[in-house]
């Protein structure tokens, strides 16, 4: 994967990157930032650039990418660096107070030590009120990044001690260029994936990458047939897919659902890429079918089940 140490390099992003350059070039760095915007736009690796920016031996305006801080930075081993993360579900009182311990004695290399919270709307209650005390007043030498795509669900004592940092969704042209230029993609893979993405460059890389597509294919196919056969088998091979790409094939699957309504009802364009077979039912029931699966695979019901249930259910 593509490592970003320059915030010039975060596409399509000009007034977020443009507030933290003015920061670090006046040196008023906020205690607490909060990125927030759709998955995928960038948030996590603007986050990263900074620190990058702010720890870099040589050139805070221009990250070298050599020096050994910069090194440590690319393979997550700086000692005044932490990345967390959701176990699971959420983030527990048990890691934030390792967090705590962590901000207690001063950085040992560089000029900051940096917390990078990822999904931080999945802090849980606790794990929320114990942040908070570290970002009422937090040490000179402490910076925290905070990364969210639900500002919604996040306490509202911590949104209000944070610098509100917005990411938005990028156009399909910039994603279909980054596609091209550094992934590789032909071209009209490349527009595909960016029509599919919804804004989403971190959301067309998944799906390229996971073959989640032919997944998409698979159950589509597998559901019109009718043969039982085919279904246990289909339901058995989605069931095997990692527990995190639940949630991107069944956006796809509700994209392919509204899709194909609007196909039929407006003559809206339909991606190449999805199922030459469209949705017939009632869009209203399908959603309601697709969000119950979901929360079933969040209660770890049975995946196989799970799947085969959902083919019934829609077709």
């Amino acid at each position: 994967m593509r490592i970003v140490r320059n915030l010039k390099d975060i596409f399509n992003q000009e007034p977020a990157v443009n507030l933290l350059k003015s920061a670090l070039l006046k040196n008023k760095i906020a205690h607490a930032y909060l990125f927030t915007g759709p998955k995928g736009v960038g948030k996590e690796t603007a986050a990263k650039a900074l620190i990058y920016h702010l720890f870099c031996q040589f050139s805070r305006e221009d990250p070298c990418g050599s020096c050994l801080s910069c090194k440590k930075l690319d393979k997550e081993i700086h000692p005044d660096f932490v990345k967390i993360a959701p176990e699971k579900r959420d983030i527990r009182i048990d890691t934030v107070r390792e967090i705590e311990r962590f901000i207690r004695f001063r950085p040992l290399e560089a000029p900051y030590k940096a917390i990078l919270i990822l999904q931080a709307e999945k802090l849980n209650p606790e794990a929320g009120n114990a942040l908070l005390k570290s970002l009422e007043e937090p040490p000179s030498y402490v910076i925290f990044i905070l990364v969210t795509e639900n500002i919604i669900q996040l306490l509202p004592t911590i949104i209000s001690r944070s610098q509100i940092v917005k990411f938005r969704p990028l156009p399909e042209k910039t994603i279909k260029e980054f596609l091209m230029k550094y992934a590789g993609y032909e071209e009209g893979v490349a527009q595909t994936l960016a029509e599919l993405s919804l804004g989403s460059l971190g959301r067309a890389l998944e799906i390229a990458e996971k073959g989640l597509l032919e997944e998409l294919h698979a159950f589509v196919k597998a559901s019109l047939s009718k043969k039982a056969e085919l279904r246990f088998k289909t339901a058995e091979r989605l069931s095997r897919m990692e527990r995190e790409n639940y949630e991107l094939f069944f956006y796809l699957l509700t994209l392919w659902v509204w899709r194909s309504y609007l196909k039929e009802k407006a003559g809206f364009p339909y991606p190449m890429a999805l199922p030459e077979e469209t949705f017939k039912g009632d869009p209203k029931i399908a959603l309601r079918e697709i969000s119950q699966a979901k929360t079933a695979l969040d209660y770890f019901i049975h995946p196989e089940l799970t799947f085969y249930t959902l083919m019934h259910k829609l077709f």
